[in-house]
C-alpha cells in the first residue's frame, strides 16, 4: 500500500570521462582556462509513479552515455560548458523521458543540481 503523496524515482549513477576549459576563469585559478579532464559524475532523476521497474537502471544509464558520446564524443569534449550547462542538455534532452532533475560532478569533489 502506498502512502498518499508519496513521490518516487529511479537514479542513475554513473562516470563519464569529458574536458572543459572555463575562459573566464578568476586569476587564482586560471589553470582552469585551459581544456583539463575530469571525471565527470552524472546522476539523473527519474519521477515515476510504479514500483516494479518502471524504469531500468542499465538501459536508462545505456541512453544517456550514448546521448552525451553521440553529441560530444568519447572522451566527452564540452568545450566552455560548465557542470550546470551539461545537467541542462542532459535534462533538456531527457525531460520526455521522466528525467526532472540532474547532478554532474567533476571528480566527485563538487558541481551542480539541475531541475525542474
Amino acid at each position: 500500500m502506498e502512502a498518499a503523496g508519496v513521490m518516487k524515482y529511479v537514479v542513475i549513477d554513473f562516470d563519464i570521462e569529458g574536458y572543459h576549459y572555463f575562459p573566464g576563469a578568476p586569476e587564482e585559478v586560471d589553470f582552469l582556462q585551459h581544456n583539463h579532464r575530469h571525471l565527470f559524475r552524472i546522476r539523473a532523476h527519474y519521477r515515476v509513479s510504479d514500483s516494479n521497474r518502471e524504469k531500468e537502471i542499465f538501459i536508462e544509464e545505456r541512453r544517456i552515455k550514448k546521448y552525451l558520446e553521440n553529441k560530444y564524443g568519447n572522451p566527452c569534449l564540452f568545450g566552455m560548458m560548465s557542470c550546470e550547462m551539461i545537467a541542462e542538455d542532459i535534462l533538456n534532452e531527457n525531460n520526455p523521458d521522466g528525467v526532472d532533475m540532474v547532478e554532474v560532478y567533476e571528480d566527485g569533489r563538487g558541481g551542480s543540481i539541475v531541475s525542474i
